[in-house]
């Protein structure tokens, strides 16, 4: 019966542990920096393209987070049309490991984040965390 016991406190224990450990970091924020990625010299790299009318609605916030955080690079890259950066915008990807999802797409601290609700939920702590680290 002891050996039930322990097993039975031993759960809620670790699980506790766990979730301190999570929690002890804010995600994105500290830690080393993720590898750069070659050819790139900005933070922050927007992949859009003219006609998009997912990437004209999140464009603005793009502009104003970048207003808000002076210190960090940002780069807005037009694929449409654009064989160049087409090619940068799978390059980009390709180094990160993420299959591409389509535009618009922001890129910053090693991550990857496709369409405007990951744009929006995800990119101002990853700008967040290259600030930090400057």
């Amino acid at each position: 019966m002891t050996v039930q016991h322990s097993w039975w406190l031993a759960g809620p224990v670790l699980l506790l542990l766990v979730l301190a450990a999570g929690c002890a970091t804010p995600a994105g924020v500290g830690g080393p920096a993720p590898a750069p990625i070659p050819g790139e010299t900005a933070d922050v790299l927007y992949f859009w393209g003219e006609g998009c009318h997912a990437c004209h609605a999140v464009t603005p916030f793009i502009n104003d987070l970048a207003h808000q955080h002076p210190d960090v690079r940002f780069e807005e890259i037009e694929t449409y049309g654009n064989e160049t950066n087409t090619s940068r915008y799978y390059a980009v990807n390709q180094v990160l490991n993420v299959t591409p999802r389509g535009l618009p797409e922001a890129v910053a601290d090693g991550r990857a984040f496709f369409g405007e609700a990951e744009i929006r939920d995800g990119l101002p702590g990853a700008v967040r965390a290259v600030e930090a680290r400057r």
